[in-house]
């Protein structure tokens, strides 16, 4: 997601993925043995609208790859996420609300009214961070056509969304509720994939 993800070799990309299976502690608790309840379980995402995650993302566009660690804190409409390359490629911060958004890195500090605008700007991926806020928890973004498939808990397996392929492959529970740890985003050559660490509560160090 940011300039220096060209400079990473589509074998970091593969290495870094390879490297990140084991994400969570053996002792977080196990998920449901019965379906969740749909109803209940997106009322009660929709009201978690303060929380902090860590993990990694990466990204490959044709013969292109990279990845970056992700640190994202969401507070209602603001947002703050940090994008730092494991290489020493070094740092950008995008942060914003409905307002506007605003990208930070070495070369300076840009505004833009959305993060996408400025994370197409300064790296050239298309990447749909307005409604990975949604998808980051397992929900469609409630304001274009969804197509989910469910598993056998009840949660989304699959998801097909404003042109991009969903596959929410890895559930845990934290912060009280089943949420996921690695998603797939695809959209014809692009894909994308986040692996989230750690959830973490808002405001609380990890």
């Amino acid at each position: 997601m940011l300039r220096f993800f060209r400079h990473i070799t589509l074998a970091s990309l593969l290495t870094f993925l390879a490297g990140c299976e084991i994400l969570q502690s053996p002792s977080s608790p196990p998920l449901p043995t019965h379906p969740v309840n749909w109803v209940n379980h997106v009322r009660s995402l929709t009201l978690m609208d303060e929380w902090h995650i860590k993990g990694k993302i990466g990204i490959k566009q044709g013969d292109e790859g990279g990845s970056a660690y992700l640190d994202w804190i969401q507070s209602q409409d603001s947002f703050h996420i940090t994008l730092s390359g494991p290489l020493g490629q070094g740092t950008t911060v995008i942060s914003g609300n409905k307002s506007g958004a605003k990208l930070e890195n070495s070369d300076g500090s840009f505004i833009a009214e959305t993060p996408e605008q400025l994370l197409y700007e300064h790296s050239g991926w298309q990447i749909p961070l307005s409604s990975l806020l949604y998808w980051i928890k397992g929900l469609p973004e409630p304001r274009s056509v969804s197509t989910p498939r469910f598993n056998d808990i009840g949660l989304i397996s699959t998801l097909d969304q404003a042109g991009w392929t969903l596959q929410f492959e890895r559930y845990k529970n934290a912060l009280g509720a089943p949420l996921p740890h690695k998603i797939k985003i695809i959209s014809n050559n692009l894909k994308v994939t986040v692996l989230v660490k750690q959830w973490i509560p808002f405001n609380e160090e990890p």
